[in-house]
């Protein structure tokens, strides 16, 4: 089963922090694949702080909320991620250096985070992915969805 089929099927079951969990770290997950010029002129701020909270730390918000449902190489992808992310070593990530994003322990980042695009079937869910976001988000809050 492709994870896009496994997503909707959360959605039959009403899975909504499972689902939206997935939707947040998609973005993020484009972020952190992304190249270094882009990723140093899409943070406006700090881009260690924002990176880690922002781009980062969604990646493990779906480990720890969807984790042993996640298909095995799904879940082992976004490990993989959140391990990467944490043993940048502090001239690859630090606070006010706009140009951390060009150091060498950033592409093995950058290509897993694709990978973890890849199995995740982003690009399937893309056009779904605001809808899904807003849907979940409102269900989980209590608002009736649009």
């Amino acid at each position: 089963m492709d994870f896009p089929d496994r997503l909707w099927e959360w959605y039959g079951q009403d899975e909504y922090k499972r689902i939206l969990a997935v939707c947040l770290a998609i973005p993020a997950l484009d972020f952190l694949a992304a190249t270094a010029e882009v990723q140093r002129y899409s943070i406006p701020s700090c881009p260690a702080c924002e990176t880690w909270s922002e781009k980062m730390l969604p990646v493990n918000e779906v480990l720890e909320v969807a984790g042993k449902a996640l298909p095995m190489d799904v879940r082992a992808a976004l490990e993989k991620v959140w391990q990467l992310s944490n043993d940048l070593s502090e001239a690859a990530f630090h606070c006010g250096n706009q140009h951390m994003f060009i150091h060498e322990e950033w592409q093995p980042l950058r290509d897993a985070a694709a990978h973890a695009l890849d199995l995740l079937g982003a690009k399937a869910l893309a056009p779904h992915l605001d809808e899904l976001t807003l849907d979940c988000r409102n269900i989980i809050l209590g608002r009736k969805p649009n």
